[in-house]
């Protein structure tokens, strides 16, 4: 690309206000030449359909190695460059995250088989039992994220996955340190959960359990390393984003005293607003970064083999071209309709979050329990956000209960 980008995600005016930024993107061109929030020069896409069209187009992928231009260097040579030790790429590599096409699939399909609706709905029960007893430990006032959302989806997901309780806290604080993005600190952060995922699988396959790890350690074609970064994958993506998902639908539906009634008039309606807060206030605001394997073109515009592509999934849900209400969360009309997905908030195409059945019932569960039981809760004072590019983070979520 010859021309400077026309946006750069970096500014402050995006970093400190993600929503708006990428609306005022959106508003200007669905697909524009930016700087990403690597540094590199790309393009940034925040329509609803020419997103949905990049995440779902297999000339769009993941793994940039042997493409031209930017894309020519490898994921190896991008992690190194980040300081990353040799040791860990075997890792990094096999990651879900890393992956495209066949490989891709093959993982994805050794674990997919636990997210399904009809297993999921098995553990609704479990999913209500440790909200209730989260519920029943807050005091007059709280930090919502690190005393409600945070041990639920820990305590799920490490359940689900096999990781002891003994453990969990090590997990949090690893999370915590992959997501403030410090290089000094990552490194050793990964070593640490490497090494901790080897020695569960060696446990598991000397004594299997009834848990997700140990069925991935019995099948054949799965690695130790494949084993670890399914583990590393599942953890980590299964209890950060599930909490602030959790922290911001919270904090939406305080604020929103007329979606809030028509909750507690119409409980049946909790499903629609999961998937609609989901969509107003998720957690995600950029899918992970790819790169175009052939020239394509988006919404009329011409994108070279080998140029970054990132798709902005915030700014695709708020797009007044696909939603009649693109900035209020409109639960009623979600449920009339939404249609079978109505946002990329879990993402589209062949990466579509593997846990979004598990994701939806801790929702629901979670936020009509908080809000039955506690039908006056309100933040006190105006939560803080951490400015990142990727996400809609908070540093806590303070409320008061009753």
């Amino acid at each position: 690309m010859s021309s400077e980008p026309v946006v750069d995600v970096r500014d402050p005016a995006v970093l400190d206000d993600p929503m708006g930024g990428y609306d005022r993107i959106l508003a200007e061109s669905p697909v524009c030449r930016a700087r990403l929030p690597g540094g590199e020069e790309g393009w940034l896409v925040t329509g609803s359909a020419e997103v949905r069209a990049v995440l779902s187009d297999p000339a769009v992928r993941n793994d940039p190695t042997g493409l031209p231009g930017r894309g020519a260097q490898t994921q190896e040579e991008t992690f190194l460059a980040l300081g990353t030790p040799p040791e860990h790429l075997p890792y990094l590599r096999a990651s879900l995250l890393s992956l495209d096409g066949a490989e891709h699939t093959r993982l994805r399909r050794s674990i997919s088989h636990a997210f399904g609706a009809a297993r999921v709905a098995t553990l609704r029960p479990r999913v209500q039992q440790i909200v209730d007893e989260l519920l029943d430990g807050l005091g007059a006032t709280a930090n919502l994220l690190d005393e409600y959302a945070y041990p639920l989806a820990m305590a799920v997901v490490c359940e689900l996955v096999g990781v002891p309780e003994a453990d969990w806290a090590d997990w949090w604080r690893w999370g915590k340190v992959l997501v403030d993005g410090d290089p000094a600190r990552i490194t050793p952060t990964l070593g640490e959960m490497f090494a901790y995922c080897h020695a569960l699988v060696d446990r598991r396959r000397a004594g299997p359990r009834d848990d997700l790890l140990s069925e991935v350690v019995a099948q054949d074609d799965l690695t130790d390393v494949d084993a670890v970064a399914l583990v590393v994958f599942l953890v980590l993506a299964g209890h950060e984003t599930m909490a602030h998902m959790l922290s911001n639908a919270a904090l939406a539906l305080m604020r929103d005293p007329a979606q809030r009634e028509l909750l507690r008039t119409e409980p049946q309606l909790w499903p629609a607003a999961v998937r609609e807060l989901v969509r107003t206030d998720g957690p995600v605001q950029l899918a992970r970064l790819r790169y175009a394997a052939t020239d394509i073109e988006v919404g009329g515009v011409r994108i070279r083999a080998g140029d970054a592509v990132q798709a902005v999934l915030g700014a695709a849900n708020r797009d007044p071209a696909r939603f009649a209400h693109p900035h209020a969360a409109d639960v009623r009309w979600q449920a009339e309709h939404g249609g079978r997905e109505g946002s990329v908030g879990f993402g589209w195409g062949p990466h579509f979050c593997l846990g979004v059945a598990l994701a939806k019932v801790e929702a629901e569960v979670a936020l009509r329990s908080l809000f039955e039981r506690f039908p006056a809760v309100r933040p006190v004072g105006e939560p803080a956000w951490v400015p990142l590019p990727r996400a809609r983070h908070r540093v806590a979520l303070e409320v008061r209960l009753r």
